[in-house]
């Protein structure tokens, strides 16, 4: 399991949590909840994690990669992700799954991508 943190974390567009753990096994997040104190073989991200389902977080970053989605604003990712259509998913079981994604290259304050956004998947690490 792995144990990150960030300063905010997205479950949808209108529920996020300042400083926050996410706890996730292998793709899959497994738990959440607040940082309240330092935990040992936590991992600061700092930036932001969207918790999303895996369809919407794939199609997203191949949509930033192609350059056929250039966000200015926080805003308009986090849009992006929760109310974009997406094809259908043939599983049940991975269309329920949830996974991180971490951002970077954004003023948090101000929610403003400063020069280009910087996408790390946040996965279990494979020994």
């Amino acid at each position: 399991m792995r144990r990150v943190a960030a300063n905010k974390v997205y479950f949808s567009p209108t529920i996020a949590y300042l400083r926050h753990i996410v706890e996730i096994f292998g793709k899959t997040v497994v738990n959440h909840y607040e940082l309240a104190d330092e935990l040992e073989l936590t991992e600061w991200l700092g930036g932001i994690i969207i918790i999303a389902d895996e369809n919407s977080i794939t199609q997203f970053v191949d949509d930033i990669h192609q350059a056929t989605f250039t966000p200015t604003h926080i805003d308009e990712v986090v849009n992006y992700i929760y109310n974009t259509e997406r094809p259908a998913i043939t599983s049940e079981k991975s269309s329920s799954r949830k996974t991180a994604l971490h951002l970077s290259g954004i003023d948090i304050s101000t929610g403003k991508i400063l020069d280009k956004i910087h996408i790390t998947h946040i996965n279990e690490p494979i020994i």
